[in-house]
């Protein structure tokens, strides 16, 4: 199996950005995959930095069996024996993107719907086929609309998963596949998405010193 992880970033690399690409392409050769960082507007020049994670659905990666798109302050957790390309599903969605999901739908009439997964946008991973489903739904969604909002990335996946009449593809474990840093059980997670906040709705901090403290935990290693 032909096997691709992609990261994307938008301006001057960080610490932790930098950080973060070696870590993950670690992770990539350790589970035999490609690794590829990839930077600026590689999917339109009229869109937002998140929206341009959506190049991972361009015929240009069509040769790879399966293609991740992480964030680039994505870490994996140390000691991590278990393989993400043999999970089920394309995305994440735990309790929380549950919640986030139903308040969009509330609030955003029209552009999230009830019955299609809403993934968390910091990991998706598609095989051949639904990257090229996807990709030739993406006519049918008003890209600009969902870059001038909240839903960006997000809302584009999940549109494009509506307009395929999909409706699984969400990785188990909750969201021990891009658990959010301030997570109480970020024990259990797989990999780790650094946030600004200490804790859910608390202080925020650089996210540099919050994955210095993971490293002195001892749950990520740089």
């Amino acid at each position: 199996m032909k096997r691709l992880i992609l990261q994307h970033y938008t301006g001057a690399l960080g610490e932790l950005e930098r950080l973060s690409v070696e870590n993950i392409r670690k992770f990539a050769a350790a589970f035999g995959a490609e690794h590829r960082f990839i930077e600026g507007n590689v999917f339109s020049e009229t869109l937002s930095a998140p929206m341009q994670k959506l190049v991972m659905l361009d015929e240009r990666f069509d040769d790879y069996d399966v293609v991740v798109m992480m964030d680039a302050d994505m870490f994996v957790r140390k000691g991590l024996t278990e393989d993400l390309f043999a999970q089920d599903g394309i995305g994440v969605s735990g309790a929380f993107q549950r919640r986030l999901k139903w308040a969009y739908i509330r609030k955003m009439k029209g552009l999230v719907h009830w019955r299609y997964p809403y993934w968390n946008g910091s990991l998706w991973k598609l095989d051949r086929w639904h990257r090229q489903t996807f990709r030739s739904k993406l006519p049918l969604v008003d890209l600009q609309k969902y870059s001038q909002g909240r839903l960006e990335d997000e809302g584009v996946m999940h549109q494009l998963a509506r307009h395929s009449g999909f409706t699984g593809g969400i990785l188990p474990g909750g969201d021990r596949w891009a658990m959010s840093s301030w997570s109480e059980e970020i024990e259990t997670s797989a990999l780790i998405h650094i946030r600004p906040n200490i804790v859910r709705k608390g202080a925020k901090r650089p996210k540099i010193e919050t994955l210095r403290a993971f490293v002195e935990r001892g749950l990520i290693e740089v």
